[in-house]
């Protein structure tokens, strides 16, 4: 509706170009395709006029009231935006593509050594322009300035010009092609969407040579990050033992790390916590710890999850000193996706014992993968900061928490989180009384989690929906609740529920 109703106001308005001399009639159609606002200089260099008749042309607009100048001449603007787009929907295809090549020309011309700022725009005209070599080349360029920026969505955009430059192109661009794509991934990556992160992934595998191992390797790598985090473990391990099979024959000790690190996540995901750790140390093992850095520092966020889930409070601080140490190694090369993770293990370790510090620890997660655009790990931060924001007595805040992290991570289809915010309903609920909602919330949680095979979120859910039952007056229900945590396992409970499960117990007699 709103489309079709500001497409009505551009054909409404009389054609801006109708009944102006030929020389304004060029202007203001370079003008257009240059954009809202525009350079004196680039425009002068693109229509190759003389400096006098341009500066006539251009006075002429303004005192029509079609352009206002700013800067003082340096530069010029329309004044209403449907007259730019009337004027350029009025340009040929033919001369809209000789219009911006040009104008892209006046900007090499004038930018041999362009600006961060320039290359945008450059990338803009030679793609419009149908120069596609240089588009190419420019919109990649400008893909790594946005990606360096924390601007994903920016990337994005820039990279699938390329991939549009790179189709055109005569000759074989196979490998460039499966790189440009893999680049896509990484971006929907960066911003926690793993599912089009790993479509992205699969079409760079199909479009690479076969004879490219380092990068199928690599690439196999992320599929096995991207699907993990999507709780298909068993693909994820596929797809690194495949890896590690390429990278073994290649000798190649980094990617064998970063493949022996994936392992180690996913172990973790599956519960196998002493897997986990020996996975970690055989990363550790293969990396170089000056060279490899950053890729140490992530294995202290692994090392501390491991030792929480292992073993419990009793080893809260050692897992701690992990996670600060990954942050302080983490800050000077700005990985914000990491850091935000590490600051998001500190606070769900210390909120049951701490929820005041571990509230900021999960807003100091927040924030810094809001720097990254990562709305996975924002929905995260949001979740996770339920349970302590219940303790401190903010209900309010809690639910709006809860809400928001439903509606990203709802999205992005995260189901792991979806079950903790489905978990985290069923808590708010059981706060309010409203016990027949917090059952439903509960078990919905709970199916969540079985169907995904996590048995340590089952035990969980289950003491949660125990601990209802008592407040409900349900006490046999909840001695059958009690029950089948025990049928399932003692080591199955997560070590810091223990108390909590054992004072349950005590309280109701078995």
């Amino acid at each position: 509706m709103a489309e079709n109703a500001k497409t009505a106001d551009i054909t409404a308005i009389a054609s801006p170009i109708a009944g102006l001399a030929e020389s304004e009639r060029r202007v203001l159609s370079y003008a257009a395709a240059m954009g809202l606002e525009f350079d004196w200089s680039v425009l002068k260099t693109a229509i190759e006029m003389e400096e006098e008749p341009l500066a006539e042309s251009l006075e002429r607009l303004v005192h029509l009231g079609t352009l206002k100048e700013l800067n003082w001449g340096d530069s010029y603007a329309f004044v209403r935006v449907v007259a730019l787009a009337r004027t350029y929907s009025e340009i040929s295809s033919s001369r809209v593509r000789v219009i911006h090549k040009r104008i892209a020309e006046a900007y090499e011309k004038l930018h041999p050594d362009p600006t961060p700022d320039i290359i945008p725009e450059m990338g803009r005209h030679f793609y419009l322009g149908g120069v596609h070599e240089k588009s190419l080349l420019y919109n990649r360029y400008a893909a790594m300035l946005a990606k360096g920026a924390f601007s994903p969505d920016v990337a994005i955009h820039y990279l699938e010009r390329a991939r549009e430059d790179i189709a055109a192109l005569p000759g074989d661009h196979r490998v460039e092609g499966a790189d440009v794509l893999r680049e896509i991934g990484e971006q929907y990556r960066a911003m926690g969407d793993y599912a089009r992160a790993d479509e992205f992934y699969g079409e760079s595998l199909k479009e690479l040579p076969e004879e490219e191992v380092t990068m199928r390797a690599l690439l196999l790598l992320s599929r096995s990050d991207a699907v993990r985090v999507s709780d298909k473990l068993g693909l994820a391990r596929q797809y690194c033992e495949e890896a590690i099979q390429l990278l073994e024959k290649l000798g190649h000790r980094k990617g064998l790390a970063l493949a022996h690190r994936s392992l180690a996540r996913t172990a973790y995901k599956e519960e196998q916590f002493e897997v986990g750790k020996k996975e970690i140390e055989a990363t550790l093992a293969l990396l170089d710890p000056e060279k490899d850095a950053e890729e140490v520092a992530r294995c202290y966020i692994e090392f501390g999850n491991v030792l929480a889930a292992m073993n419990g409070p009793e080893y809260y601080d050692k897992a701690l000193e992990y996670f600060h140490k990954a942050i302080q190694a983490l800050e000077p090369l700005h990985d914000y996706q990491e850091i935000a993770r590490a600051h998001n293990s500190i606070g769900v370790t210390i909120m049951v014992a701490h929820p005041r510090e571990g509230l900021m620890e999960l807003i100091e997660a927040r924030k810094y993968a809001e720097m990254c655009k990562d709305r996975r790990f924002i929905g995260w931060a949001l979740f996770n900061s339920v349970e302590p924001l219940l303790a401190l007595g903010e209900e309010a805040e809690a639910s709006r928490n809860n809400a928001e992290a439903r509606r990203i991570l709802s999205k992005l289809d995260d189901q792991l989180g979806l079950q903790q915010i489905a978990l985290n309903e069923g808590m708010l609920a059981q706060h309010r009384k409203a016990y027949e909602e917090s059952e439903k919330a509960y078990t919905d949680s709970m199916k969540i989690a079985e169907n995904l095979g996590y048995h340590t979120a089952t035990a969980e859910v289950l003491l949660h929906l125990a601990k209802l039952y008592v407040d409900w007056g349900r006490t046999d229900e909840a001695i059958k609740v009690l029950s089948r945590i025990s049928e399932m396992g003692k080591d199955i409970v997560d070590p810091s529920l223990v108390p909590a499960l054992e004072e349950l117990r005590e309280r109701l007699g078995v």
